[in-house]
C-alpha cells in the first residue's frame, strides 16, 4: 500500500529515517489513518474503535523480539515533521530470510488476532490479503528479499521527499544483503515506485484481478 507521497516539490531540509518504538504507536496510527483514508481501504482497516485495537496490535507485533533466525524480521520506520516533531510518514518493512517458507510470512501469521473484534472481517481480509499473498509467493517463492508492506505519508506532508527517503532505506538494506525488494503498489504509488527501481510484474498466471500491482526491484549486491 502506498500514498502519493513525493514530487517536484521535495524538501531541501535534511531527512532522517528512524526506527519507531513502541511508544510511537499512537502517532503511528494517526498516521495510517490520515494516509489510508479511501473508502476502500477502509473497509480493511476501519477507522473505528475496533479498527484502532488491530491497528494496536499489529504494530505491537512489529515490535515483539526477534523471531528464530529462519523467519521474517520486522521494522517500522517513520520519518519525523520537522515542523511538529510527530511522525508525518511511515514504512513497514518485512526482511525474509533465504529458506523461509511462504506460510510463514502469511498474512494470517503476520496479523494479530481479531476474533474479539466485529468490525475486523476475515472475508474482507482474506478477498485482499489472499491475491497479494500467491503473487509474493509466485515470484519470489523462498527467496531472500525486503518487502515493503507499508509506505505512508500524512497529507500535509506528501511531496516533501520523505517517502523516497524511506523507499531508499530499504534499498540499502537490500543492496547490502543482496537480495531483491518486493511491495504492492496502490496506482497513486506506482510511479514513486518506478522513480526507485521497482519494476511491475506480470502475475496473470496466478491472480486474475490482484487488488495492487506487484512490483520486484532486482538485486544489487554491493561489492
Amino acid at each position: 500500500m502506498a500514498t502519493p507521497t513525493d514530487g517536484p516539490t521535495a524538501t531541501s531540509v535534511p531527512i532522517i529515517v528512524e526506527k519507531a518504538t513502541a511508544t510511537d504507536i499512537p502517532d503511528l496510527i494517526t498516521v495510517w489513518w490520515d494516509s489510508f483514508s479511501t473508502e476502500f481501504i477502509q473497509r480493511i482497516y476501519p477507522q473505528t474503535p475496533d479498527g484502532r485495537r488491530w491497528l494496536e496490535r499489529t504494530f505491537a507485533r512489529y515490535f515483539r523480539p526477534a523471531p528464530e533466525p529462519d523467519e521474517p524480521t520486522t521494522e517500522c520506520l517513520m520519518v519525523r515533521s520537522p515542523d511538529t516533531g510527530l511522525p508525518a510518514a511511515i514504512a513497514v518493512y518485512h526482511i525474509v530470510p533465504a529458506g523461509c517458507d511462504p506460510a510463514r510470512r502469511s498474512w494470517r501469521v503476520r496479523k494479530p488476532a481479531f476474533d474479539d473484534l466485529p468490525d475486523i472481517r476475515e472475508d474482507v481480509l482474506a478477498r485482499f490479503f489472499d491475491p497479494m499473498e500467491k503473487a509474493h509467493t509466485y515470484l519470489l517463492g523462498d527467496w531472500g528479499h525486503v518487502y515493503l508492506e507499508v509506505l505512508g505519508t500524512v497529507e500535509a506532508h506528501q511531496k516533501r521527499g520523505f517517502g523516497t527517503a524511506l523507499i531508499k532505506w530499504g534499498n540499502d538494506l537490500a543492496d547490502g544483503l543482496g537480495v531483491e525488494c518486493y511491495l504492492e503498489a496502490s496506482p497513486a504509488g506506482k510511479p514513486l515506485y518506478e522513480a526507485n527501481g521497482y519494476v511491475e510484474q506480470d502475475v496473470s498466471a496466478v491472480v486474475e484481478i490482484p487488488p495492487g500491482t506487484s512490483m520486484v526491484r532486482p538485486s544489487k549486491r554491493q561489492t
